[in-house]
This record gives C-alpha cells, sequence and structure tokens, in this order.
C-alpha cells in the first residue's frame, strides 16, 4: 500500500471539504408562524408553521433536489426535528401547498413554557416570548402580543393570556434561493406510483 504525504492528504482534504461546502445548500424558509396553547398550567399543545420552504446556496448549482431529500430524510420522515427540540411531545408532520408555496406544519405537546421560548417570572409577571433569533435571522411581523419598542424584539401577553401566537420572517443573504414546490410535487407523484 502506497502512504500519501501529509502535504497530499491536506489537500485532498481541502479539496473534499470545500467540494462539499460548496455543493450543498440550505434549507430555510420565509417565514414562520407559532400558534400556542396552553391548556393546564405550563403545559399545552402548539403549531408551528414553516411558510415558504426554500433551498439556498451562494452559487448557480442546482442543489434543490438534494435540499428536498434531506427535508424528507431528516425532518418529515427522521427525527432531526425531535432531537432539535427535546421538550415537543406527540408530534406530527405534514407538508402541503399554500398560496403557490411549500409549507410545513408541525404540531405538538409540551409540557414546559421553555420548550416554547416563552418565560414567565412569576404568577403575577406578564408572558414573555423573545421573537428573534439569532441563529436564524428571525424578525418579529406580527403577534396576538404587545411588542413595547421596535428595536426589542420581546412579546408580552396579559398574565392569564391562554393563546399566543407570533408571525417572523426569516432573514437572509444567500445570492440563490428557490422554493421546494415543484420537488413536493414530484416526491408526490412519485408516492403515488409506489401504491
Amino acid at each position: 500500500m502506497k502512504k500519501i504525504s501529509p502535504t497530499t492528504f491536506f489537500a485532498l482534504s481541502l479539496i473534499t471539504l470545500l467540494t462539499s461546502t460548496i455543493l450543498t445548500g440550505c434549507l430555510t424558509v420565509e417565514i414562520k408562524e407559532y400558534h400556542i396553547k396552553l391548556k393546564n398550567g405550563t403545559a399545552g399543545e402548539a403549531t408551528i408553521r414553516f411558510i415558504n420552504i426554500i433551498s439556498e446556496s451562494d452559487d448557480t448549482t442546482d442543489i434543490t433536489n438534494d435540499d428536498f431529500q434531506q427535508l424528507i430524510d431528516m425532518y418529515v420522515k427522521g427525527n432531526k426535528f425531535e432531537k432539535d427540540n427535546p421538550g415537543y411531545r406527540n408530534l406530527k408532520k405534514k407538508l402541503y401547498e399554500e398560496n403557490g408555496v411549500l409549507v410545513g406544519e408541525v404540531t405538538f405537546s409540551f409540557d414546559s413554557l421553555s420548550a416554547v421560548r416563552i418565560f414567565k417570572f412569576d404568577k403575577d409577571s406578564p408572558y414573555m416570548f423573545y421573537a428573534s433569533n439569532p441563529l436564524s435571522s428571525e424578525t418579529l411581523i406580527e403577534t396576538n402580543g404587545i411588542q413595547p419598542e421596535v428595536w426589542m424584539p420581546i412579546v408580552f401577553w396579559k398574565k392569564d393570556a391562554r393563546e399566543f401566537f407570533v408571525k417572523t420572517r426569516v432573514a437572509s443573504e444567500a445570492r440563490f434561493r428557490t422554493g421546494l414546490l415543484k420537488n413536493f410535487h414530484d416526491w408526490q407523484a412519485a408516492q403515488s406510483k409506489k401504491k
């Protein structure tokens, strides 16, 4: 067996890393809607809608098929969402078309306010929700609560509130963004043929 020099190994590793980085895209969404209902104390049910699921990249290479397959394998059929959100119980996931875009919907129950990013200091305090997320660049665009200042991405609800709604926009600086609705239609057709 022929040995590879450290320089050659480094060069091959770098090429592999760059190729995988360049040819992989990123799944994201345009809008997120959070619908949360308290049922008993700090427990309840919630629905998160991911409106206009898209594939984005920094070059013109079409990676929408790979990104859609990742959506199906890891999130819809897989358990990535559950692993990323251990406080969610009894998850139900679905994809569908609405107003010409692909929408993902996750419904679940929860036992703790922190599972749905809601905070309440004590029984006399208002409910609070941090409506921004630096990891996904979410910004608040609509709520049934009160946002005290535009620069303050916190939503408040009265202490006796039981239903919470927050709608955010996910910002992106990617140069190329492609909706995955066509991929969804192709996948649905393939699923129908299997039956």
